[in-house]
């Protein structure tokens, strides 16, 4: 018996010598190679399906761990030149340093909320000296042998340096269209850094590993990230750091900093009674506070949600929901929507505008119009050409005055706004950085456009600082705006819009190259806009590729997922061209609605449309009655102006462009006779044929 007892003694000491009393995140260390971390998420499969992140650990300093994207997860931009006469002649625009190239300010904004959205842990990275949280590795860094790089930056062709290369995830490649030589997938182009000297500023890696330097980038230049995680703010509770078998980790640290938010499952700070309903306040010529909101928590995307989704009984107070009003022939009133409702409504004092022909009280008719840049990218304001120039000639109504009719009868008029309205000079970047004048919001007024997106890629063209402008503007205008972009970080914007038309309660959500893991924020802030009373729910979608007369594939499904989570419009814009219209379940799609009235007009396919979509009373809520488009082809400069189409062979070419020639998976065509009224009509839910 003493002898079984030894042996099982030495058996458990044996165990305790393997297992370690706790796991640690240690750097390289030459003979064992790295540890790995998963953290995050981002698009990994072909179709966008998101997966958790892959980190390499190259070192641990003072508690901080360095970490390394083990793929390649996307592509973007960091210079961007065409004219080969510019690079032979080495007169590109050429930049100093990483933080004045177009990608740097995307890493600490759309690219560090789309890896960890309101994960708690992004309270963990460390912020670097330049205020970068994500960032490229430099020169020095990739033949650094401590974390397990070669020292060669080149090797005698056609060696390799295997230490630099790294895949590329099937969404960056597939979907992204990331650069690989000779189509082989594990050797594809990445950016690394920006060489500081003179002349070549860009550093890539090579599909061989080789680090060198060029003038310029296409736009799928792949993407590998860098992060310092603070690991005393960490916890290890799975994994054993292998490749195989990463840790995984949560954040354990104080409460999260006041700039960011709080994990959206943490119980919201306030509720509102389900049956309380939205009440006008007095108006107030003020935007809501620019502090971002907590969601309903766990909205599941994936699966399908009733148009009729039940409100949650927990919605954050003082959220950045604005409700407005909008009466038949009245001024816009604006009001910031209170966390908890008054009991009565005071009676409207807005005074009406002018006399109109008497409108069907039981019908609510919304129209939709594309991009509206009303401005000009910033070099270009005093050229003879340019939109300023031309405000400047022929004044504010002129831009709209050809179709004002049309825009000025109906109950509410929506566009994407596509320029900032600020003086500021210091701008993002990029090679088009597009502004108006503050005083160019009465192009809006004075058009009949009450309402506006203001969420886009060149929204940030003259950083916050010009965005808070733009919407300052618009407030004082009375313009009515919503848009959510930069959620959860240091300076958010998550406006979401409710106007009351005519006795109707419209909700708008706009969203700017949205991802599949943007699906459930898209939810949650559709169950928001509900639980405030929304009746119908419009999502406006800046998305697709520029200059494309139709949709990718992904954006079918993506429109689908949408309106099972309870929207009734996808609006969309971008390619500055219009892509058909479909149906799904009754529910319409517009892909997008294309240009209308645009500075800094490039070539591209001129038709576009006024798309109107009307309303109709019922005892169980608002009804779709029908959907009407309006023709219309835009006009370059120095004119601008969107003008109806009236030849009927020109009307019959918009509806074609309107219509696919095979409807795509799950969704309908608009009816036959679309081609030749341009008209859509919906009985009980449904479109009739």
């Amino acid at each position: 018996m003493k002898k079984f007892l030894t042996m099982g003694a030495v058996l458990i000491l044996l165990l305790l010598l393997l297992v370690p009393a706790q796991a640690e995140i240690q750097g390289y260390v030459k003979g064992q190679g790295y540890n790995y971390v998963y953290f995050g998420e981002y698009p990994y499969d072909r179709d966008g399906t998101v997966q958790p992140v892959l980190w390499r650990v190259l070192a641990v300093r003072d508690n901080k761990a360095l970490m390394l994207t083990e793929y390649l997860i996307d592509t973007d931009q960091v210079i961007f030149v065409t004219d080969e006469k510019m690079i032979e002649n080495h007169s590109y625009r050429r930049i100093e340093k990483f933080e004045e190239s177009d990608l740097f300010p995307k890493l600490s904004t759309e690219y560090v909320d789309r890896l960890l959205g309101n994960d708690p842990i992004r309270n963990a990275l460390v912020a670097q000296p330049n205020g970068a949280i994500l960032f490229m590795l430099n020169d020095e860094d990739y033949v650094n042998t401590d974390y397990g790089f070669e020292k060669s930056r080149w090797a005698e062709w056609p060696a390799r340096i295997k230490s630099h290369e790294a895949q590329g995830t099937p969404y960056a490649i597939k979907q992204r269209g990331l650069y690989v030589a000779y189509q082989n997938d594990s050797s594809p182009y990445w950016v690394a850094t920006v060489k500081s000297p003179t002349d070549y500023k860009l550093q890539i890696v090579g599909f061989n590993g080789h680090l060198s330097y060029g003038a310029y980038t296409r736009v799928n230049i792949g993407l590998r990230l860098a992060v310092q995680l603070d690991l005393n703010q960490i916890e290890i509770y799975g994994g054993q750091g292998s490749k195989q078998s990463p840790y995984q980790v949560k954040y354990t640290g104080s409460a999260a900093p006041a700039e960011l938010v709080p994990n959206p499952t943490e119980e919201p700070v306030a509720q509102i009674a389900e049956t309380a309903a939205p009440v006008v306040q007095q108006p107030v010529y003020t935007f809501a506070p620019d502090t971002p909101a907590t969601y309903p928590p766990d909205m599941p995307y994936s699966e399908n949600a009733p148009a009729q989704t039940a409100a949650p009984a927990a919605v954050t107070q003082g959220s950045s929901a604005l409700l407005y009003t909008l009466a038949p022939s009245q001024q816009t009133v604006q009001a910031t929507f209170p966390a908890t409702a008054p009991t009565a409504a005071p009676e409207p004092t807005a005074e009406p505008i002018a006399e109109e022909p008497a409108k069907d009280q039981n019908t609510v008719t919304l129209s939709f119009v594309g991009d509206c840049s009303i401005g000009d990218s910033a070099q270009y304001t005093t050229a003879k050409s340019s939109y300023h120039t031309c405000l400047s000639k022929n004044g504010y109504a002129w831009p709209f005055s050809l179709v004002h009719d049309y825009l000025a009868n109906d109950d509410l008029t929506v566009a994407n706004l596509e320029v900032v309205f600020t003086t500021r000079t210091r701008h993002a970047d990029k090679m088009y950085y597009l502004r108006g004048d503050p005083s160019f919001v009465q192009v809006l007024t004075e058009g009949s456009i009450e309402m506006v997106n203001t969420v886009n890629n060149h929204c940030m063209d003259f950083m916050n600082e010009g965005y808070v402008d733009s919407l300052a503007t618009l407030d004082s205008a009375g313009v009515k705006h919503f848009g959510t972009i930069n959620p959860g970080l240091a300076n958010p914007h998550d406006d979401l819009g409710l106007v009351d038309v005519n006795g109707i309660l419209f909700g708008f959500i706009g969203w700017s190259y949205p991802q599949e893991y943007d699906l459930r924020n898209i939810s949650n802030r559709i169950l928001l806009l509900k639980s405030q009373g929304a009746e119908v729910i419009v999502v406006s979608l800046h998305w697709g590729r520029e200059t494309y007369m139709t949709p990718e594939s992904w954006q079918y499904t993506f429109a689908r997922n949408v309106l099972d989570a309870g929207a009734d419009l996808v609006w969309g814009h971008h390619p500055h061209v219009i892509q058909p219209i479909a149906i799904y379940g009754g529910k319409p799609i517009l892909f997008s609605t294309g240009n209308f009235t645009f500075g800094t007009m490039s070539d591209v396919n001129p038709a576009t449309g006024i798309f109107q979509l009307t309303y109709e009373k019922t005892a169980v809520g608002p009804a779709l009655k029908a959907l009407k488009v309006i023709p219309c082809t835009t006009q370059k400069s120095p004119d601008f102006r969107p003008k109806e189409l009236t030849e009927q062979k020109d009307r019959l070419q918009v509806f074609k462009y309107l219509t696919f020639k095979k409807a795509p998976y799950m969704l309908e065509n608009p009816p036959a006779s679309f081609l030749e009224t341009g008209v859509i009509r919906f009985e009980n839910g449904q479109m009739v044929q």
